[in-house]
């Protein structure tokens, strides 16, 4: 009898695992080649029923090392532009920076300069960012732009090292001249440059609290007037501006809450326009207090995730079906922007292992229409985690083979001519002149 149930039971569970991995399998949605500027969307006509009535597409990544998922976002963003009507592509990098940015482009100046003086560096000054940036350039004149925009509350290029205070002191000048005739003024001014330059060694926590509650006047005061566009954006610039110092010295924790309200923000001043946006998979869950991850050390990170909701759950909740978030897995491969980490290949009951029974090297999954509990995935930073993906997301995109992003040292140090790491590219396929003598 207990071998008779035996056999039952695991005849069970091995037809339940099979009709699983059968759905999973005939669902894939196949993003063909990613690489270089492939733009043959064939099999992507399905992505119109996956994301119909959706107003906001979450693009995210594993970690900040993973050429072939920058690739495949941007092989999606081109489609999602193109055929789709998403206008305004919003970055993981400052809402201040980004916005300047897109002034600049418009004003003509050159593309991938500005993005690498906005964008954070780890993304703008790679060589898989090329073909994005010439994208936006050829559709910056045309009837249809790729807007660019941010939603991180942090100053991160060298856009906001050159412009913000100034900017920001000529607005206010403009409002009230009074306003930037104190001594608190001259305190953020000289605090903002030294943000903007990342030279905190004599920043204190007492220089944050001025900071902040000068700040905090300031909007006071910006909330008086007439709410123009100009009021509207450098009141959210503050804000942003204000919880940034806060988290840096007061040990707070207000970075996801703020992008999220950042995002919104944008999403109000265009509500008739769709975004899609650009980050860390980390920011863009929902559900956050779900994930459990496998393993000491990672498993610490559960206590964070559980404490702290992350800037996909407020969006959800704003937004509810109008969003749809993606997230990215890796069958093996290389990652890591500064160091080489390997991807081994997926253990068996893992998501990567069943999808990679496939034909395909790069596809999307749609979690509405498959079961995937039980089975343990990567998404975060390429470690295992226990909890059920799709209770966290809205479907996956798959990458057979991860490699390591190629940091385009001449470009990066055109942005950042002061380092004193990065070396020049090579010299490549240099070949002697016939009649050297050397």
């Amino acid at each position: 009898m207990n071998k008779i149930y035996l056999v039952v039971l695991i005849g069970f569970y091995t037809n339940s695992f099979s009709q699983t991995t059968n759905t999973i399998v005939t669902e894939l949605i196949d993003l063909g080649e990613v690489a270089g500027s492939n733009e043959n969307f064939t099999t992507f006509s399905k992505f119109k029923e996956v994301l119909k009535g959706v107003e906001i597409v979450m693009l995210g990544e594993q970690s900040h090392g993973d050429a072939t998922t920058y690739q495949s976002k941007i092989k999606l963003i081109k489609y999602l532009h193109q055929e789709m009507g998403f206008e305004i592509l919003a970055f993981e990098s400052g809402f201040y920076d980004c916005q300047k940015a897109w002034l600049q482009i418009k004003d003509g100046e050159d593309v991938r300069t500005s993005l690498g003086n906005s964008i954070f560096y780890l993304w703008s000054t790679t060589k898989e960012f090329k073909p994005l940036a010439k994208y936006i350039d050829e559709k910056k004149n045309s009837g249809n732009p790729l807007i660019i925009s941010g939603f991180d509350n942090q100053l991160t290029g060298k856009v906001s090292g050159n412009y913000y205070s100034s900017e920001l002191k000529v607005f206010l000048q403009s409002i009230d001249s009074s306003l930037v005739k104190t001594n608190d003024w001259e305190h953020l001014e000289k605090s903002l440059k030294d943000i903007t330059k990342f030279n905190l060694k004599e920043y204190e926590e007492s220089d944050a609290i001025q900071d902040t509650t000068f700040i905090h006047s300031l909007l006071n005061s910006l909330s008086k007037h007439p709410k123009d566009s100009l009021i509207r954006f450098w009141s959210q610039s503050l804000k942003s501006t204000k919880y940034y110092i806060s988290d840096i010295k007061l040990k707070t924790n207000y970075r996801d809450k703020q992008m999220a309200e950042n995002l919104i923000w944008l999403k109000q001043k265009y509500p008739n326009k769709k975004i899609i946006c650009w980050g860390a998979t980390s920011h863009f869950l929902y559900n956050s207090s779900n994930i459990k991850m496998k393993k000491i050390p990672y498993n610490i990170v559960d206590n964070y995730y559980q404490e702290q909701p992350m800037m996909g759950q407020y969006i959800k909740q704003h937004y509810g079906n109008k969003v749809f978030t993606i997230g990215f897995i890796a069958f093996e491969g290389y990652f890591g922007l500064t160091s080489k980490r390997n991807i081994k290949k997926p253990k068996k009951g893992s998501l990567e292992f069943e999808i990679g029974l496939s034909n395909y090297n790069n596809c999307f999954l749609d979690f509405s229409l498959t079961n995937t509990e039980g089975l343990i995935s990567r998404p975060l930073a390429h470690k295992y985690m226990r909890n059920d993906i799709s209770k966290v997301m809205d479907g996956v995109i798959f990458n057979r083979v991860m490699t390591r992003p190629s940091l385009d040292r001449n470009f990066f140090l055109t942005i950042f001519p002061e380092n004193k790491y990065i070396k020049p590219e090579p010299l490549e396929n240099f070949t002697k002149p016939e009649n050297s003598s050397n």
